[in-house]
C-alpha cells in the first residue's frame, strides 16, 4: 500500500556529507527540488568541502552553511540560525545517526535511502523516504512537500 504524505515546514536543512550515497538521479531531483529556494547545508566536514560537494552534486548555493557534529544541539543551532523553530524545520539526511539527532532535536526528518525504512527512527516527525523521485514541491507553506512512501 502506498501512503501519501504531506509536510510542510519553513526551513529545509539538507546533511551534505552524504550526497555521495545519493544516485546521479536522486542528485538530480533534489537540485530541482531546491532550485529557487532558500535552503541550509548541514555538515561536519567544514564550509570549504561542503560548499564543494554541493557544488559537485549539482545542487544550488545553500543560504545556510552550519558546520558541527550531528546532534540534536546542532540542528537547533541550524534552526535559529535560518530564524525558524527546529520543529518547523525538515532535515533530509541518508545517515541514521543524523536522521536521529535531527529528530530528537524536534525537526522533521526525511530519512532518504539507508536512512530510510530500515534505518530511520520509528517515531512522530520521522518520515522514511526511499527515492527521491517521489518527493514533490507542495504549496501551503514556504516548504510545502509531499511524497509517497
Amino acid at each position: 500500500m502506498t501512503s501519501h504524505i504531506t509536510v510542510h515546514s519553513d526551513a529545509v536543512l539538507v546533511d551534505v556529507d552524504h550526497l555521495a550515497d545519493l544516485s546521479p538521479d536522486e542528485r538530480t531531483a533534489l537540485a530541482a527540488f531546491l532550485a529557487g529556494h532558500t535552503w541550509g547545508a548541514l555538515t561536519e566536514q567544514g564550509f570549504a568541502d561542503a560548499a564543494g560537494r554541493c557544488a559537485a552534486a549539482g545542487l544550488p548555493a545553500p543560504a545556510l552553511l552550519a558546520s558541527g557534529t550531528a546532534t540534536p544541539d546542532t540542528y537547533a543551532a541550524a534552526a535559529d540560525q535560518f530564524g525558524a523553530p527546529v520543529g518547523a524545520c525538515a532535515v533530509l539526511t541518508t545517515d541514521p545517526a543524523a536522521a536521529a539527532a535531527a529528530l530528537t532535536a524536534g525537526a522533521i526528518t526525511l530519512g532518504l535511502g539507508s536512512a530510510g525504512p530500515a534505518e530511520l527512527p520509528v517515531a512522530g516527525g520521522a518520515f522514511p523516504l526511499p527515492s527521491l523521485a517521489r518527493l514533490t514541491r507542495h504549496g501551503g507553506s514556504p516548504w510545502g512537500m509531499a511524497f509517497a512512501a
